[in-house]
């Protein structure tokens, strides 16, 4: 049904939904509420078919016997047009297949302009038989030149050369080829040549004079020229529909359609690279995935076609029960080192099948959920649980439901020391059993230097001189009351195997609302002014926002004062605008996922949270904790403290072996190269290409997924357990060969 019909059609079923309320308040039932949404998030992608009606019906017979059958299938919207009687806005369109015979046109030239246009802003075109409008009967016909405008587009050449020649052989691709044809047998030929390495040659005739393309298409379209798609009774011998299918799912990639807003499910895809569609674009099973919210939607026949295809979709619908409970996630079915409790959560959900697999249970009641279905899989996510801490079990699941995904990964991860050097008061705590400046840079300092080389790993410490929280400069007395302080900050302002980072030049936030940008710039004058006395060497890569809060504005200062740094550390679990991992102008906000020391299971959770989404995670911790209540809320001995952060860092290692770490200058520039260089990952039948452009840099890492054996070309298999395999690419084209090539 075409758009317009369908919605018009919903507008007059809509008469009879509304109900008048003694106030005169007119309500909508949820019916036409559902309708609504259907309209706006479900209204199918279109194809534009076009015929002359002067050809006797030539056009419309072809495209109803070989092209409509297929959109129907596809569930693809289409339009049937006389182009001799108007030409619609090509913009509604993400297709355009043309079918004639003649090659006489009215205003040739404004057609063949308006196709041009469309194709460079981003359609799609395939041509049956002739362009149809290399003549126009005023006169005043097309040039060469807007001919190539239109056919350069999609890779083709054209110059006049019309002829008709005997083709004695033809070259096909097998899997287009639907009949014989009897050789030999004279065709018409023109001056049409293909110069884009990327354009898919189907069939070539063969001739005394040469070979010739006659069918083909790439990314933006193609050409069957003339009649050599069809034999001399006007059937066709080469699968029309097929073709059009393709160019509608050409280079299907990463794209995930998203059926309504929502925040975290956008960033989690988008952090590993993803497009997110919130409308459709393209025929659902374009989509490596879809995520709807609608119960209304999964009965809809596209939907479950999309599933019985091979399609995964990721249904966050409103729970029909609810439970209390202990939340666990279940190791047998996710990419995680041991079942994690979570801690106590309300649950909305919906009960799983009796042949689910189980992501998640609360007290053993299954509430995460997934269910095969003909190719493809269904995955049930309670809406109740998502948020930032669980973008990655959600990333997880997706990878689990998918038969084939290649993703990229950041593979990298940090450690950082907040608040360290910092300033000591010499007071004794009973926790410790000694004062503060002793346990800070004899006792802490020492064991974390023993844990970091255990697990090769480099520490970013990042400064603090003051905890007095007043916004403006009063000097750095507080910092240098202990000399003992002040000559390990000398020390490892040189030290060659730490990095020293800001952390402010006291703790209050920098954000707008605490700071007079006059003063915080003082601040920092007076901060970066101390530490070149300390050190004429010295010079700051990365800062440690106090409290993890900072606003875009404040970082613009910072970078005025200390225009070196590169790195701004936040927090991940936060909700603020520097809470996501993004380039800022030239600087990475990097928020920081994980904290603390136990228990292990929490450290996990947070963990999970990014390296399950993206391959990275990031540290930090402080040298106070132990004496921190909040920190340390069992009141805990630095003993058990250390046990326990070690047994963390044992899990990762054991689990998650490929994760780099790295100095701050790389991790820079790995997370740059990631966000600004993306991978084209190119999905074909038999295997998948990965194409980076020559700025990037390499290797590079991804996630992958397949159900099938497969061997890789440009790259190393480096990690495998569970069905989940990490890549290393080591060329600009990898290439993952399934079925083993």
């Amino acid at each position: 049904m075409p758009h317009e019909a369908m919605i018009n059609a919903i507008i007059e079923m809509s008469k009879f939904l509304f109900v008048e309320t003694t106030s005169g308040v007119i309500h909508v039932k949820k019916m036409f509420l559902v309708m609504l949404f259907l309209i706006s998030y479900l209204t199918l992608s279109r194809t534009l078919l076009l015929y002359k009606g002067s050809e006797n019906g030539y056009g419309t017979d072809v495209l109803s016997s070989y092209i409509i059958p297929v959109l129907k299938n596809l569930y693809e919207d289409y339009d049937l047009v006389d182009v001799e009687k108007e030409l619609p806005d090509l913009s509604e369109y993400d297709l355009v297949v043309t079918c004639y015979y003649s090659s006489k046109m009215r205003n040739a030239k404004i057609y063949l302009k308006k196709l041009s246009e469309y194709v460079l802003n981003g359609g799609k075109i395939f041509v049956i038989n002739n362009l149809g409008a290399f003549e126009d009967p005023s006169g005043d016909s097309p040039g060469l030149s807007d001919i190539n405008a239109l056919l350069n587009l999609i890779g083709v050449r054209y110059e006049y050369n019309w002829r008709q020649e005997d083709v004695l052989d033809l070259k096909v691709d097998q899997e287009y080829l639907l009949k014989r044809v009897t050789l030999p047998v004279r065709k018409s030929f023109d001056g049409f040549s293909i110069f884009s390495p990327t354009v898919k040659v189907l069939m070539y005739a063969v001739t005394s004079r040469g070979n010739y393309p006659v069918i083909f298409y790439g990314e933006r379209g193609g050409m069957a020229i003339f009649e050599h798609a069809f034999d001399e009774r006007g059937n066709a011998v080469i699968d029309l529909g097929k073709i059009v299918r393709d160019i509608l799912l050409f280079n299907k990639t990463n794209r995930i359609l998203l059926l309504k807003e929502n925040t975290h499910v956008k960033k989690t895809f988008e952090n590993a690279l993803f497009e997110v569609d919130t409308s459709p674009r393209y025929p659902l099973s374009y989509y490596k995935g879809v995520v709807i919210t609608e119960d209304t939607l999964l009965e809809r026949e596209d939907v479950k076609n999309y599933i019985e295809n091979g399609g995964s979709v990721i249904f966050l619908g409103k729970g029909t029960h609810s439970i209390t409970g202990n939340l666990v996630l279940e190791k047998k079915h996710l990419y995680i080192p041991e079942n994690i409790n979570v801690g106590y959560h309300y649950v909305s959900y919906r009960p799983a099948p009796q042949d689910a697999e189980v992501f998640m249970t609360v007290d053993g009641t299954p509430v995460s959920w997934m269910v095969k279905r003909g190719k493809g899989t269904l995955v049930y996510f309670p809406p109740d649980l998502l948020e930032k801490w669980s973008r990655g079990i959600l990333f997880n699941e997706f990878l689990v439901s998918s038969g084939l995904i290649v993703s990229p990964i950041v593979n990298v991860f940090s450690i950082f020391f907040d608040d360290f050097p910092l300033p000591s008061y010499g007071i004794k705590h009973d926790i410790t059993g000694t004062a503060d400046e002793i346990f800070y840079y004899k006792i802490w300092w020492e064991d974390m230097k023993k844990l970091c080389k255990e697990y090769s790993m480099r520490p970013f410490t990042a400064l603090i001189t003051s905890y007095n929280n007043k916004p403006e400069y009063v000097g750095f007395l507080e910092f240098l009351q202990s000399r003992v302080t002040l000559d390990f900050l000398k020390t490892l302002l040189e030290a060659k195997d730490v990095n020293v980072g800001l952390h402010g030049y006291n703790h209050l936030p920098p954000l707008q609302k605490n700071w007079n940008p006059d003063e915080l710039k003082i601040s920092y004058k007076a901060l970066k002014t101390f530490l070149n006395e300390l050190s004429k060497s010295y010079v700051p890569f990365f800062f440690v926002a106090p409290n993890n809060e900072i606003d875009k504005a404040s970082i613009e200062i910072l970078k005025e004062i200390f225009p070196s740094i590169k790195i701004v550390g936040t927090s991940y679990l936060a909700e603020t605008e520097t809470s996501e991992y993004e380039i800022f102008e030239d600087v990475l906000i990097l928020p920081r996922t994980t904290s603390g020391h136990y228990p292990v299971q929490r450290l996990l959770v947070e963990t999970m949270s990014t390296l399950l989404n993206m391959g990275t995670f990031h540290y930090f911790t402080h040298p106070d904790d132990v004496i921190s209540s909040n920190r340390n809320p069992e009141s805990r001995n630095w003993e058990y403290m250390l046990g326990q952060l070690r047994e963390f860092f044992r899990v990762i290692k054991r689990n998650y072996p490929w994760l780099r770490n790295m100095t701050p200058e790389e991790l820079y520039d790995t997370f740059k190269d990631y966000f600004e260089n993306k991978p084209t990952i190119v999905y074909h039948k038999d295997k998948i290409n990965v194409i980076l452009n020559s700025r990037a840099k390499l290797p590079r890492y991804f996630f992958l997924k397949s159900d099938q054996d497969f061997s890789i070309q440009g790259g190393e298999l480096i990690y495998e357990r569970n069905g989940l395999c990490v890549i290393e690419m080591k060329e600009r084209k990898m290439e993952v060969l399934l079925n083993g090539g």
